[in-house]
């Protein structure tokens, strides 16, 4: 995990994420070279980061709809206000899925962030990523 400085800004948490209700600030960063992956890392606990990815890079037509509560909470007002990534998951194949069906979204401007199990039940929770996206 990189160090917390000025570079990085903080992912803010208000209600933890599932399976972690401590870890509320988190940063992003690259895990890969070409930014492909990122690691979402938390503040508070050193050992707990997740891989994380931007959908589109993988299902260009990802096309999720945020219900209204969450974007109140998020105080995102329009679609621009949203940064949205998923959680990368390997499987014992090695073979990588994306969770379409809960991303975490956070709002650009304040960094207000959460995990948000969108209302589509056609989304999978393990979409399977194919080499060259």
């Amino acid at each position: 995990m990189p160090d917390v400085d000025e570079q990085f800004a903080v992912l803010r948490f208000a209600e933890g994420i599932p399976g972690f209700p401590g870890a509320r600030g988190f940063i992003l960063s690259d895990l890969t070279d070409d930014g492909t992956f990122q690691l979402l890392s938390s503040v508070e606990d050193p050992e707990l980061s997740l891989v994380v990815a931007s959908p589109w890079l993988f299902f260009p037509d990802y096309a999720p709809e945020l219900p209204v509560s969450d974007q109140d909470v998020l105080g995102i007002e329009q679609p621009e206000d949203a940064v949205l990534f998923c959680t990368v998951i390997a499987d014992d194949n090695e073979a990588l899925h994306l969770n379409l069906r809960a991303p975490f979204v956070a709002n650009a401007r304040t960094l207000d962030a959460r995990q948000v199990v969108l209302d589509d039940s056609e989304l999978p929770l393990r979409a399977t990523v194919t080499a060259g996206g």
